[in-house]
């Protein structure tokens, strides 16, 4: 009954559109795909076939035995996916939270994680711009503009994309300099005073041989965040620019040049924490009721840039064809913060940062469509960090009113080398056998590191304390994976694979300096992906267990005499497994849906002995479920139906609905980490041009206007008697906007 009242409604629209002239009952817009001819003389769509690199080849996403997700640059403007945060949505059991003005990601897939947020911290999920490896991700959510495609690859990548990525990687593709003069601008405007531009123009400079493309993105915004009337500016604000300028060169048939330089510029106020209730607070008077509005009594300052130079040079000697891909990396940050949350104790945060870090990979590949596929290559990290990480706590002391503690870091290195081979083999007609082989070394040295503590009295003595740190590490690691698939047809793949990842440890810092351990995971997993009726359905299925040893993670602690200390401890051992499913579908001609559906069991199979810094109890955390790693996700995207105007316009509404059950956010699963599930609702309404020469869009997102708890912290409000702190960030509320946007 439901679809005929659809069918229905939609059809006396059409009529009454009809009879206007406006619009032709039977005319149907060629996007998302080409579009056929049926026998009654309707014209249907088809899905597009989507070309991925996840194993550093083109090819069709349909052909890899791999749960990647893959959205086009196009499908990511339906979406109104425009920054890292939209990851949650292209891809089932995926999460994604952030961290105040540092801009840091924090991207969780299949329950994997890094929780450490100190500046050395490798992250578990390997990010990557055009194949380079991306080392901090503070500020990646400036690198969704003028886009190709986001590839996002779940479970552990031991071999082509081994570096640290237990979890997976993420490959975000540009487009890239072409033979043919064109470009595009848009600008938005929106709540709190939003000022979004993006835009770009590509010159063919010489035949198709040379050609320049040059991108941009600017967003400016108020803060989300009402802070009081004690500072001068709301919290979780936008002040940016991103400018990213290719230029391909292509001097014969054989060879392929491409250098891309990026810069990324974001100040303001930055984002802003407020102090949650928890059992035992012996403040509850400062604890916030509102999480759009919370008084604080420091205002915030962040200045980030990010500065970055690629160059790839692609050469085909016939029977092989050799790649060189080079990336340097300058990432800068200051910011100062109110770290307590609060406007009655003045603990503040300020750091001065910077990382330096060069990247090469060189790469041997057999041509496509092989009896016999190979790969071998070499990777090389050389990274270095200068780092001064200050925070002030006050007192009860009546010697001095505040306690200093600085971390210093200089000259520290981290290195990374790896060698790495796969090969496909069509041992059958349909059948193909992949295997792949990654050793790697990571060497981390922290030759002038400090911890500081000084009383912050106008006559106060010298330094209370100073723990020096010089230290060195390193470990190495084999990881593999061997994959078996069985193509039933060209519209059906089976597969099956085993694989190993792998992610170096590092070190600790206050008196005991203790080095954690690298984690391992071993992971198993089964698939099928499908194209159905007409390709007018792609679905993918997965199911996967992983045997995680060693799992790092990270917390902040108070130890003796006040001393806050980042502890990364290993869980001995976790066990995750879940369901998959996603997909692309057009149920009816004109209408086009997207899902992504997850299920997630993770849990420490055995974690004791760890220190609540909220309670000071020791505790068996066993059992308890892996952090931001909800049992259920879903994300439901609908396009009901494309109406073609008579002049070749078209107007195309959009719903889509995103739900994540609960999830804790602390190890200790305790109730007041734990963030409720929840679900986001964002509308959009898209009029395009004929040949979408202009389009205009209104949005609304989070229709709900619910700010969702996104990470939580401890600490300290005080030094002296037990005045415990407890801390969250929240995601964006409800906003909404006009876009504006044209094509030449």
């Amino acid at each position: 009954m439901f679809e005929f009242r659809k069918r229905f409604f939609l059809h006396q629209v059409t009529a009454c559109l009809a009879v206007t002239g406006l619009v032709s009952p039977f005319a149907q817009a060629a996007d998302p795909g080409a579009p056929t001819s049926s026998d009654d003389g309707i014209r249907a769509a088809q899905l597009d076939t989507i070309t991925v690199s996840a194993q550093k080849r083109e090819e069709d996403l349909a052909t890899v035995p791999l749960s990647v997700s893959a959205v086009t640059g196009d499908e990511l403007a339906r979406r109104g996916a425009i920054d890292t945060s939209a990851l949650a949505t292209l891809a089932p059991n995926v999460n994604v939270s952030s961290e105040t003005q540092r801009d840091s990601v924090f991207i969780t897939i299949r329950g994997v994680s890094g929780t450490d947020i100190r500046n050395e911290a490798d992250p578990t999920t390997a990010f990557h711009i055009d194949g380079a490896y991306v080392t901090r991700l503070s500020g990646a959510g400036a690198y969704f503009y003028d886009l190709d495609r986001v590839e996002v690859l779940r479970g552990p990548q031991g071999t082509l994309y081994g570096r640290n990525s237990t979890s997976g990687a993420v490959n975000l593709v540009s487009r890239r300099p072409s033979g043919q003069f064109e470009g595009y601008l848009t600008g938005t405007v929106g709540s709190d005073a939003l000022v979004r531009t993006t835009g770009a123009v590509n010159v063919p400079i010489h035949d198709d041989r040379l050609a320049l493309r040059v991108a941009f993105l600017t967003e400016d915004r108020d803060g989300f965040r009402d802070n009081g009337p004690q500072v001068g500016g709301d919290g979780d604000d936008a002040d940016s620019v991103s400018v990213r300028a290719q230029l391909g060169f292509s001097p014969n048939d054989a060879l392929d040049l491409l250098l891309a330089v990026e810069s990324y510029d974001r100040k303001g106020v930055g984002g802003v924490q407020g102090f949650l209730p928890f059992p035992g607070n012996p403040n509850p008077q400062v604890a916030i009721t509102d999480r759009e509005r919370f008084p604080l009594d420091s205002q915030g300052v962040r200045d980030i840039s990010d500065d970055a130079l690629r160059y790839q040079a692609d050469y085909d000697f016939g029977p092989a064809r050799l790649t060189y891909l080079f990336s340097w990396r300058d990432s800068e940050r200051e910011l100062f913060e109110d770290l307590d949350g609060t406007a009655v104790s003045d603990s503040t945060l300020a750091e001065d940062f910077r990382s330096i870090a060069k990247t090469h990979e060189l790469r041997l590949a057999s041509p496509d469509g092989q009896r016999f596929e190979w790969m071998i290559g070499g990777f090389y990290l050389d990274e270095t960090i200068d780092s001064l990480f200050n925070i002030q706590i006050p007192t009860v002391i009546p010697a001095f009113s505040r306690l200093d503690f600085d971390f210093l870091d200089r000259n520290q290195s981290n290195e990374s080398y790896a060698f790495f081979g796969q090969g496909t083999w069509a041992i059958a007609d349909r059948l193909n056998l992949t295997a792949g082989l990654r050793w790697t070394k990571d060497e981390k040295r922290k030759p002038d590191s400090a911890q500081i503590i000084r009383r912050r009295d106008a006559a106060g003595p010298p330094p209370l304390t100073v723990i020096s740190q010089n230290q060195s590490a390193e470990w190495d690691k084999a990881t593999w994976r061997v994959a078996l698939d069985y193509a039933l047809d060209d519209d059906h793949l089976l597969y099956a694979s085993a694989g190993t990842g792998y992610k170096s440890g590092g070190f600790n810092r206050g008196t005991s300096q203790a080095i954690y351990d690298p984690e391992t995971v071993l992971a198993f997993e089964v698939g099928s992906k499908s194209s159905l009726f007409d390709r007018r359905l792609r679905l993918n299925l997965s199911a996967f267990y992983y045997d995680y040893e060693d799992l790092q993670l990270a917390q902040i602690e108070t130890g003796p005499g006040g001393v806050i200390e980042n502890i990364t401890r290993n869980a001995a051992s976790s066990e995750i497994w879940g369901l998959e499913a996603e997909g692309d579908a057009i149920p009816y001609p004109g209408a086009l849906l997207n899902f992504a559906l997850g299920y997630l069991h993770a849990e420490f199979e055995r974690f004791p002995n760890v220190l609540d810094d909220l309670t000071g109890q020791i505790e068996d955390l066993s059992g308890n479920r892996l952090v931001n790693a909800p049992e259920f996700t879903a994300t439901l995207g609908f396009e009901p139906y494309t109406f073609v105007f008579s002049n070749g316009a078209t107007l195309v509404p959009r719903v889509q609905l995103h739900y994540q059950s609960a999830a804790h956010l602390r190890v200790q699963n305790k109730p007041e980490d734990r963030r409720d599930d929840f679900t986001r609702t964002d509308l959009r309404l898209r009029y395009s041009a004929a040949n979408e020469s202009w389009f205009a869009e209104a949005y609304v997102e989070n229709l709900e206007d619910r700010s969702v708890l996104s990470s939580v912290s401890t600490g300290t409000l005080r030094i002296g008697p037990p005045a415990p702190s407890f801390k969250g960030t929240f995601m964006a509320p409800r906003v909404w906007g006009l876009v504006l946007g044209a094509r030449f």
